[in-house]
Formats: structure tokens, C-alpha cells, sequence
């Protein structure tokens, strides 16, 4: 049987980065905003992915609030993830990313990828906080000659479908943002945002909306007879 050059690459195993990013708290946000914010949102997300493409870099897919990007590299992996960090940060509210990244093998077929590589880089992901890229040890080798960022090791992992441990490294993308994380719908609200806060038990809480400020002061005053985290009084404010 004869193949084509094209049909022979589509088949063929490609050393790749695979990059698997997501929205962290996104089903949180969905309940709090509901579908069609929640579906508005994934859009956003997918297209401000697909304009801070470089070259060499693939969009794949789209899967729920994730999207699948295979780069040449590791370097311009973590390069696209800047890239992105970035653009959505200019979105009031947007929230903060989740990533995993592994380099490896990949087959290409249809437009689609394939492979344990792939796999992988979707399970790290899982992993990562907000804030934060997970990647392998490849990925974390690469990075390190090239002298591009500071890693935490977390070990060897065992991740779910995948038929040995990994050792995964932790990459910072921003989770110095944290403390400005709406807690109803998982948010990030921006520095220069008008401050929607209540101070509970000397906590302070920020909030994307008044909607989201209301239903936490519900959740404050519907729990305050029994857990303990809820004692002591709590304050409003409205700075704008």
C-alpha cells in the first residue's frame, strides 16, 4: 500500500510540547453567572488564545474551558503561556489559568494530536494551581538549559491513566494574584477594579459583583449559628 508524504506525517511521531490550559474555578463560575456567561467566557478565552499564537504554534482544539496548543518546544510553550497570561490579565475579572505542559512524542493526525504525551500534559494540568504551569521532566530539563524559569519539584506523581509516576516541576504564572480571587465564582478581580469587599472574623473578601458579594454575606449570616470559621461580626463595604 502507498501513502503520500502528507498522509505519512499525519501519521507520523512528531516531538512536540503539548500545552493544556484552562480556567481555574470555571464551574464555579458557571453557577454563580450561569451558562451563557459561563459559554461568553470559553469564547474569550479561545480567541485571546488564538491571537497570542507565535510561530511554530497550534491551536488543536477546544474542550470545555481548556484548549489544546502544541508548541515546537518547551521554550516557546512557556513563551505562549506568558503570552496569554498577559492577554487575559488586560480582561477585568478574567479568571486566572491552570496549565500543564509535556514534551514527548505526539502523533498527528486529521488536525488532532495523540499520544501519551498528550495525555499527560492534560493530567498535569489537573495538578496545577491557579497560577501556575505543572510540567514534566522533559519540559523542566529544557527549561533549565535555557535558563527561563524558576521550578519547584513535586516529586514523582501519580496521575490518573497514566502507567507511571512523573516527576513534575511547578512553574509561577501569577499566583501572587490569589489574594484578589472572588470566593462565590472564583474570579480574579483586578487591582484597579471599584472595591466590592466584606471583613469577616478580620478576613477581608473581594468580589467581581454585587451578586457575588450578597451571596457570600448570605452564606455568612445562614451559617453563623454553628461553624466556628463563622463567628465574630463581619463589615460591608462599598468603595468606589
Amino acid at each position: 500500500m502507498m501513502f503520500s508524504a502528507a498522509a505519512r506525517f499525519e501519521h507520523a511521531d512528531v516531538e512536540a510540547a503539548v500545552v493544556f490550559v484552562d480556567m481555574s474555578g470555571f464551574t464555579a463560575f458557571t453557577e454563580a453567572h450561569g451558562d451563557h456567561s459561563a459559554a461568553q467566557l470559553a469564547e474569550t478565552f479561545t480567541a485571546s488564545a488564538t491571537r497570542v499564537l507565535g510561530p511554530g504554534d497550534e491551536l488543536i482544539k477546544t474542550i470545555g474551558d481548556a484548549v489544546l496548543v502544541v508548541c515546537e518546544n518547551p521554550t516557546t510553550a512557556v513563551t505562549f503561556l506568558r503570552r496569554l497570561t498577559a492577554e487575559i490579565g488586560r480582561i477585568q475579572g478574567f479568571p486566572m489559568l491552570r496549565a500543564g505542559i509535556a514534551a514527548g512524542p505526539v502523533v498527528k493526525r486529521n488536525g488532532d494530536v495523540f499520544g501519551s504525551t498528550v495525555n499527560t500534559a492534560a493530567r498535569l494540568a489537573t495538578v496545577a494551581q491557579a497560577g501556575q504551569i505543572v510540567v514534566n521532566d522533559g519540559v523542566a530539563s529544557a527549561l533549565s538549559a535555557a535558563d527561563l524559569a524558576a521550578m519547584t519539584a513535586l516529586g514523582s506523581l501519580a496521575l490518573r491513566n497514566i502507567g507511571s509516576s512523573i516527576d513534575a516541576f511547578a512553574l509561577d504564572i501569577g499566583t501572587h494574584h490569589q489574594e484578589h480571587v472572588d470566593p462565590v465564582c472564583r474570579m480574579h478581580v483586578a487591582t484597579g477594579a471599584p472595591e466590592l469587599t466584606i471583613t469577616h472574623s478580620g478576613t477581608s473578601y473581594r468580589f467581581c459583583s454585587t451578586a457575588c458579594m450578597q451571596q457570600f454575606a448570605q452564606r455568612i449570616v445562614g451559617d453563623t449559628a454553628s461553624p466556628p470559621d463563622y463567628e465574630g461580626a463581619w463589615s460591608l463595604s462599598l468603595d468606589r
